[in-house]
């Protein structure tokens, strides 16, 4: 590769950060969970989400529990959100 194309390549990277990320698709289910419940609540389940000590599996049990239908790999994905693999859910 020669000088000549990689003249503004650093701009064109940097111009990616910039860039909104345009999200297709409804939210997941913990993304939907996270918007129907008040904001105590949803504060305590992004808390325990972005907590790795906690399994996904234990989150969908518990959001099971109470009326939600949610499952661990819906959990572990939403836990990975913004990365390839991850949900749609903005991070």
């Amino acid at each position: 590769m020669t000088n000549k194309k990689l003249v503004g390549l650093g701009a064109d990277l940097d111009a990616l950060i910039d860039t909104p990320t345009v999200r297709k698709g409804p939210l997941c289910s913990v993304g939907t969970v996270l918007t129907s419940v008040d904001e105590e609540t949803a504060a305590t389940l992004r808390r325990i989400l972005d907590t790795r000590t906690v399994s996904s599996t234990a989150i969908a049990e518990v959001l099971s529990q109470h009326g939600q239908t949610v499952t661990a790999y819906t959990v572990a994905r939403h836990r990975r959100r913004g990365r390839a693999n991850g949900c749609r859910c903005a991070r």
